[in-house]
């Protein structure tokens, strides 16, 4: 709509109805508004002084009060926009003083265009046909020709409302597309932090999980390098493959946000519940004792269900990596016909372990607002033997 607006001709003036559908010319909205009643009001009087003078020829007394009467009607009009009604009145007055005063048919059109209340237009619109027609006609005429005469006075008013009520349409719309535009910028705001949130919650829990096996099994190797070369070999293979690995899908999320938005090129798939044997065997050659109980008819589940699950059981084992050094984690699927249950625990941790990998605290409130999106629920907290437990409920329909 703002476009439509936009591609009239001229330029929309909320304020100014006297222009087809509420527009003025580009040049007229460089022109101050005083400018405009000034000319407007000019040109009256010198239309109105000469048809005195040109039908009362010579200069004496019975022409000085038609010239003021039309003078006083002309500098009336300078008010027509905020007092139309009491301009229409004074219009009237000086027509009836001097039927050449040619103010009158403006006065009415701005009695419509810029009145506020429907019934003081219409009282005073009557008011100056019942004067004109008393005053200056011939009362004894025909009905028809006073309907004619009366058709003819009120029609500048009939045009004054007609573009009153453009002027209102045209603002109604404008407002609706500006609304409309907010609404949009709103929006926009909204999904940018919606998709910066969820970029920092797949961020944190993929390459968080990986660099935290990285810093683990690099501190295994700092220990076996003259003790037990073999091992040492094996736990820097390990850095290297998760090294790897958390390059590539550091590298497939930088490649998304790059990506043109019409780019129809498939997103990476992102890890399900079928990996989790993988996630929990990383987790043991990392050096945690970690097992995995399913319990239930195992199945598909929809693709954002099983994420969620994947991302909670993910985040759970690395902060185990981080705060329980030494200790067992047990992770538990419990499959029910309408909800997925996910469950990691881990016991206290050693008694010599020193925490070396840093924490944010952010991992839990992410996978708190991930479960929320996916429509579960969890609960996290210490247990009474110094371990930790998280669990996830989600729905499996």
């Amino acid at each position: 709509m703002r476009k439509l607006i936009a591609n009239l001709p001229g330029r929309f003036d909320p304020d100014e109805p006297a222009y087809f559908l509420g527009t003025r010319p580009a040049w007229l909205t460089r022109v101050p508004r005083w400018m405009i009643l000034a000319a407007i009001s000019g040109i009256v009087l010198l239309v109105s002084v000469w048809d005195i003078l040109q039908n009362q020829p010579g200069w004496n007394f019975d022409v000085i009060l038609p010239l003021a009467a039309a003078l006083a009607g002309s500098l009336a009009l300078l008010a027509m926009r905020r007092f139309p009604a009491a301009v229409t009145v004074v219009a009237v007055a000086a027509y009836l003083v001097t039927v050449h005063f040619w103010g009158t048919l403006v006065a009415l059109y701005a009695l419509g265009a810029y009145g506020r209340k429907h019934w003081q237009i219409w009282s005073t619109a009557a008011m100056s046909v019942v004067l004109r027609w008393y005053f200056v006609f011939d009362t004894r005429t025909s009905f028809l020709f006073f309907a004619i005469y009366a058709l003819f006075t009120l029609f500048p008013v009939v045009v004054g409302l007609y573009m009153a009520s453009r002027r209102a349409w045209l603002a109604h719309w404008v407002e609706r597309a500006e609304r409309a535009e907010r609404e949009q910028a709103l929006i926009a705001d909204r999904t940018r932090a919606d998709e910066r949130a969820r970029i920092a919650r797949e961020m944190h829990d993929s390459i968080a999980h990986q660099v935290s096996l990285v810093v683990v099994h690099a501190g295994a190797l700092e220990l076996l390098a003259k003790k037990d070369p073999e091992k040492a070999a094996q736990a820097a293979a390990t850095i290297q493959d998760v090294g790897r690995g958390a390059l590539n899908e550091l590298r497939q999320m930088i490649g998304v946000l790059r990506s043109d938005a019409t780019d129809q090129t498939p997103e990476p798939p992102q890890p399900t519940l079928q990996d989790v044997e993988a996630l929990v065997s990383a987790s043991s050659k990392a050096g945690l004792a970690a097992e995995l109980r399913i319990e239930g008819e195992r199945r598909q589940l929809p693709d954002h269900i099983e994420r969620a699950a994947y991302r909670v059981i993910q985040e759970a084992l690395t902060n185990v990596h981080k705060h329980a050094g030494g200790s067992q984690a047990a992770v538990a699927l419990t499959y029910r016909p309408e909800r997925l249950a996910v469950s990691v625990r881990n016991s206290r941790p050693a008694s010599d372990f020193q925490r070396s990998l840093p924490s944010g605290g952010q991992g839990l409130i992410g996978l708190g607002e991930r479960v929320q999106l996916a429509g579960g629920a969890l609960d996290s907290g210490p247990l009474p033997d110094g371990g930790f437990q998280v669990t996830a409920t989600l729905p499996a329909a």
